[in-house]
């Protein structure tokens, strides 16, 4: 299982295989204001998956040491365990914490790496990847270690923001580019503040019964387009992973 992946696959006390998830990036780039969305949206789609949620904040509101989350996937019938469990990980990115960056890093199955679109944060954004690809950029080359890249903040005008294609030369300038393959089709628009507003929102629905299903949940097909953008990295590595793994069960068989 951990030739596929950069790390093995643990299980937790209950017996359940649990994936490790790392947003990466700058300070106050939307990393721990996604995990929050993540952890919202879950919590109302299926409260009974949703583990542990902690935040550790300065009173600035910048993350500390870490965020964390622990949600599950699906549920066993025979044991009401859930099949996987994934735990999310914000990383703090001002310069004085680099050493509990590596930390927090380490054993690490998947990146969701956070650039911050504002172009006047260019250079931060440059700094973390340069950052990021000195510490595993090998792993992420290999595909080892997969990852998605989340261009948030792109509420901004479009004379304020860097777009898409200028990703590119971002991570030319920061050396990660050759590291970071098939980066185009790795990259996810996000506003998380449109999604924090947007999912407020829909929880003001009046008639509360197109939004929610007989169990009393969040239909998940009313997700709103700014929400689903910003969980899918997390679940489009959890899939990713999941075919890693099945892959190298079977070679193993």
């Amino acid at each position: 299982m951990s030739s596929i992946l950069a790390a093995p696959i643990k299980k937790d006390h209950e017996g359940v295989p649990v994936v490790k998830i790392v947003f990466w990036g700058p300070t106050m780039a939307g990393k721990t204001t996604a995990l929050t969305i993540i952890k919202v949206l879950k919590t109302l789609e299926d409260p009974s998956l949703v583990y542990k949620f902690l935040k550790l904040e300065d009173p600035t509101g910048r993350t500390l040491f870490f965020d964390q989350a622990i949600f599950g996937i699906g549920r066993n019938i025979k044991t009401g365990l859930p099949y996987m469990k994934y735990h999310v990980f914000t990383v703090p990115g001002q310069d004085r914490h680099s050493g509990q960056r590596k930390v927090v890093l380490r054993g690490a199955h998947g990146l969701v790496i956070v650039i911050d679109s504002e172009k006047t944060r260019w250079e931060e954004n440059k700094k973390s990847l340069m950052e990021l690809n000195a510490l595993v950029g090998e792993k992420m080359y290999n595909g080892t270690l997969p990852y998605f890249l989340m261009l948030n903040k792109m509420d901004l005008p479009r004379e304020e923001r860097i777009s898409a294609l200028e990703v590119g030369k971002l991570l030319v300038e920061a050396g990660a580019d050759k590291n970071l393959r098939d980066v185009s089709s790795r990259i996810v628009e996000t506003s998380c503040l449109e999604a924090r507003n947007d999912l407020k929102k829909l929880l003001s629905t009046a008639d509360k019964s197109k939004i929610i299903d007989e169990h009393g949940r969040l239909r998940k097909e009313v997700r709103p387009k700014s929400v689903q953008r910003v969980i899918k990295p997390v679940e489009a590595l959890i899939r990713e992973i999941l075919v890693k793994v099945m892959q190298a069960e079977k070679a193993s068989a």
